[in-house]
């Protein structure tokens, strides 16, 4: 038996005593949705199919009466002058390709926003959100059905939501000038788009009710300011212009507030958006290529930036950024931690274009921890390996074994889980007690022998226990180590994207070739404090060892 100080593993002992008895626990499949999106205050994505509408834009009290006076065609110069005169100058985009929800998974999407040209040579606006990681964009222009057009994206700025897009094959087009009037609250403002897919044009009429309100409403964006009206728009507005009494674009579409009250609806004013259009004709501009939103989980204590898109041939492309990754931190700096874009963008700002950032990474699919350097032409990595870390400690005559398979193990209470082997079918999940004899700590145990794995060296085994929280990792290692049975190889600090702390590697276990190696980690909120423990007795062990350490996380208390 073993001689070190091992609360956890002599507290499972108690546990397999009463599992001879007819205790014991069963394996679960822990919860695969580890980040919800922030509440949806934006228009973005646009991204998936509209199939049904949900707001009727066209009534008369809302649409712009039409006897009035105004024409269908521009100027002879092709400017428009008119809010009555828009439509021929304002474009409906179909995005697709493949994009990632975190609800739906990877989608095969049709997703549909709008846009408007400035330029008689076929240049056009939109949003970031709209066109950034689509495959094909598909471009009607005011609503005429009978032809279309490809488009091909020029520059974009997620941290600005815009994007300048090329019409192929269209010239002597109707274009909008940019208002160059000041922007107060009252003016008068008409929002022109196609709503919810529909083919067919929407104009709807407002005022602007904030000249100047908080740049970081949305999870989209960091801009200077929002410009906030009241001129409905819904998904599919995004990218469109709001324009003026005299056809000029007051600002660009690109989110709504409650859509329950859809009362207020907003867009990047046209003194913030020309000159970042202007800056994308020379590419993209504040931008590493991604289609995302901030996302906040405070149960599982994980935020940042959601994935849901990446351009071709952009940072995050080279970066190996994958739709479904989490941005957690950048350049060492939590990120999305208040639902907005702000910590994302001031370190794309500070870096400067093209300046190296390092980045941490989830991958959402297999909760791995990948880290590495944007702009620095190398792809991401999986934060650390152990079994490249420890397999030169694993004795050369240790036994072959069969490659594993997992699946996720979850305790009796719900509260923590990890991947471990199939193979492994002895397991506990009942939580264990600790030495003051009262509180119980949530706890997950597998081995393809749990007594041997407890009481021997000769079985390899993985447990994760919570403790209530504590901050004393260096103590924790202490207490849980092994002095007198293995070497000591060492302790090296740890971190990836959601937990720090440090892990230490005993090795030639009572004389064996066996190797055990202890993980004490910190989740961000430091809420509790994570013990990870795996015993390796061959080199598959060290594959089930990554995979654990992967994979190890908790759900809300």
């Amino acid at each position: 038996m073993r001689t070190g100080p091992r609360t956890v593993l002599l507290a499972l002992s108690l546990v397999l005593a009463v599992a001879a008895c007819g205790g014991g626990g069963d394996s679960g499949d822990a919860d695969d949705t580890t980040t919800t999106a922030a509440a949806d205050t934006t228009a973005a994505p646009d991204t998936t199919e509209v199939t049904e509408a949900t707001t009727e834009q066209t009534t008369d009290d809302t649409k712009p009466d039409e006897t009035t006076g105004g024409s269908d065609e521009p100027s002879s110069s092709g400017q428009i002058s008119s809010y009555r005169d828009v439509q021929p100058a304002v474009v409906q985009i179909v995005a697709q390709g493949t994009f990632r929800d975190p609800e739906i998974g990877l989608a095969d999407a049709s997703g549909v926003g709008s846009g408007f040209i400035i330029s008689p040579d076929g240049l056009a606006v939109t949003n970031n959100h709209v066109v950034t990681g689509a495959a094909t964009l598909e471009v009607v222009i005011g609503g005429d059905l009978d032809e279309s057009y490809n488009a091909q994206v020029l520059g974009v700025s997620e941290c600005n939501d815009l994007a300048l897009i090329q019409i192929n094959g269209a010239d002597e087009l109707p274009y909008l000038e940019w208002y160059d009037g000041e922007i107060e609250a009252g003016l008068d403002v008409y929002a022109a788009g196609y709503p919810l897919g529909d083919p067919e044009f929407t104009l709807t009429r407002g005022i602007v009710s904030k000249a100047e309100a908080e740049g970081d409403l949305t999870g989209t964006s960091s801009i200077d300011h929002t410009l906030e009206h009241d001129a409905n728009i819904q998904p599919g507005n995004s990218g469109g212009p709001l324009v003026g009494e005299d056809g000029s674009v007051v600002a660009v579409n690109y989110a709504y507030g409650d859509r329950e009250a859809a009362s207020q609806f907003y867009g990047i004013a046209s003194d913030l958006a020309q000159p970042v259009i202007e800056q994308l004709q020379d590419g993209d501009f504040e931008s590493l290529g991604i289609n995302g939103w901030a996302v906040v989980d405070e149960e599982a204590g994980l935020s940042g930036i959601w994935i849901a898109g990446v351009a071709p041939g952009s940072p995050a492309a080279e970066a190996a950024l994958l739709p479904g990754d989490i941005l957690t931190t950048m350049n060492g700096l939590p990120v999305g931690t208040d639902g907005t874009f702000k910590d994302y963008c001031d370190v794309i700002r500070t870096a400067g274009e093209g300046g190296p950032i390092t980045v941490d990474v989830i991958r959402y699919d297999t909760l791995e921890g990948l880290r590495g350097e944007i702009n620095s032409g190398e792809p991401i990595v999986p934060v650390i390996s152990f079994a490249e870390e420890v397999d030169e400690e694993v004795g050369e005559e240790a036994a072959a074994a069969p490659a594993y398979e997992f699946e996720s193990l979850t305790d009796d209470t719900g509260r923590i889980y990890m991947d471990v082997p199939t193979a492994w079918t002895s397991r506990s999940t009942s939580p264990v007690l600790l030495e003051d004899g009262v509180t119980q700590a949530p706890n997950v145990a597998a081995s393809t022998n749990l007594e041997g794995f407890i009481n021997g060296w000769t079985d390899p085994g993985v447990l994760f226990t919570a403790f209530p929280a504590r901050t004393d990792v260096d103590a924790a290692l202490a207490e849980y180590g092994f002095t007198g049975d293995c070497t000591d190889s060492g302790i090296t600090d740890y971190s990836d994207a959601v937990f720090t702390g440090k892990y230490q590697v005993w090795s030639d276990c009572a004389g064996t070739t066996t190797d055990v190696v202890t993980l004490v980690a910190l989740p961000a909120d430091q809420s509790y404090l994570a013990l990870i423990q795996a015993q390796i007795v061959t080199d598959a062990d060290l594959v089930a060892l990554d995979q654990a350490f992967r994979t190890f996380n908790a759900n809300a208390a």
